[in-house]
């Protein structure tokens, strides 16, 4: 069983890897102006920038913005792989779509989003999120962790001049929506241990209700 689960270790982070050489590429190919990938990012309101709710996350604005976003990326989705192997990738579609359509509808038309920064969030929030939701132990310390380190991320709902915080707040409120409804799929099962321990629990209470209430 633990060569299986190292195995998927791995093969997760490879995926990882692959989804941000992807990113890397793009950037590259885009500084030395072999493509023009300015017609494809999220234009809010306009028919010619619906295509950058699919595309841009994959652009973005210099190799200093993707450096920035590529270590959150790389944990975040690592820890969502592993965690949630069978909800991951509805997990990542979802946030990507909801989270480009909402900038698209909501957000003022004064400039062109582009960056994979909103499904970072997205995925931070329904770590966050599950563990509040589901209450697992798994769930609660990936939730207690994901908090104590990326919990600044919460500054990056501040509107600033250069920066698309509509993604950042639109991507974290489609995470926390997936894990509701999420939070009752695939629910660990709990191992033979815990559930003796959970059967003394309910025994020493119960004893002691009747010790309280003779």
């Amino acid at each position: 069983m633990m060569a299986e689960e190292r195995n998927s270790f791995w093969k997760n982070t490879f995926l990882v890897f692959v989804l941000l050489s992807v990113l890397w590429i793009v950037q590259i190919v885009q500084y030395f102006g072999l493509v023009d990938l300015s017609a494809y990012g999220n234009w809010p309101h306009h028919i010619e920038g619906l295509k950058g709710i699919i595309f841009s996350p994959f652009i973005h604005g210099s190799f200093e913005h993707l450096a920035s976003n590529t270590l959150p990326m790389l944990v975040l989705l690592t820890v969502l792989l592993n965690a949630y192997p069978r909800l991951a990738l509805p997990v990542l579609i979802f946030v990507h779509l909801l989270s480009g359509i909402l900038v698209w509808l909501f957000a003022p038309d004064t400039g062109v989003h582009i960056g994979i920064s909103g499904i970072i969030y997205g995925i931070a929030a329904f770590l966050v999120a599950s563990g509040i939701f589901r209450k697992d132990r798994t769930s609660v310390t990936i939730a207690i962790a994901v908090g104590l380190v990326y919990g600044s991320m919460v500054w990056g709902f501040i509107p600033q001049q250069g920066i698309s915080w509509q993604s950042h707040l639109y991507g974290f409120m489609s995470g926390v929506f997936i894990a509701f409804i999420l939070r009752k799929t695939d629910l660990p099962v709990a191992t033979e241990s815990e559930l003796e321990k959970s059967e003394d629990d309910r025994h020493f209470f119960d004893t002691a209700k009747k010790v309280e209430n003779p």
